[in-house]
């Protein structure tokens, strides 16, 4: 028995261009703009026009991935939008000064669950 299982339908990732070709095409962009409103409102970054750009430097690259977020049971929840920066563009101390990125051990995640069972306790899980 698996305590663990993983729909892989539910694990649609698209990039920009797969996204927009989509059926729900206009969901992903009210996405697109709840995460650019969300870094904008946390102070993340400033809006910096290219031509005041000091000579030598480049602005950091971006990335957009999309995904429609589904229930347990597949029904569609919600679509979310992520802007990443690009993996090699950053260098510590110049452009970027903290690191984080929750990643969490799959076997971690599989003991809780066997202990919840084994106590009888209730398991939610969350997505931020």
């Amino acid at each position: 028995m698996s305590l663990v299982t993983q729909d892989l339908s539910s694990n649609e990732v698209f990039t920009y261009h797969q996204a927009m070709k989509q059926h729900d095409r206009e969901d992903f962009l009210d996405a697109m703009e709840k995460e650019i409103d969300d870094h904008t409102e946390r102070g993340h970054w400033i809006i910096v026009p290219r031509s005041s750009m000091p000579t030598g430097k480049k602005s950091i690259k971006s990335i957009w991935s999309f995904k429609r977020k589904r229930l347990p049971s597949g029904e569609l929840l919600k679509h979310k939008a992520r802007l990443c920066a690009h993996g090699g563009m950053q260098q510590w101390g110049e452009n970027y000064w903290e690191t984080y990125s929750p990643v969490v051990n799959m076997l971690t995640v599989r003991l809780l669950l066997i202990i919840c069972k084994i106590h009888k306790l209730h398991s939610k899980s969350i997505d931020f």
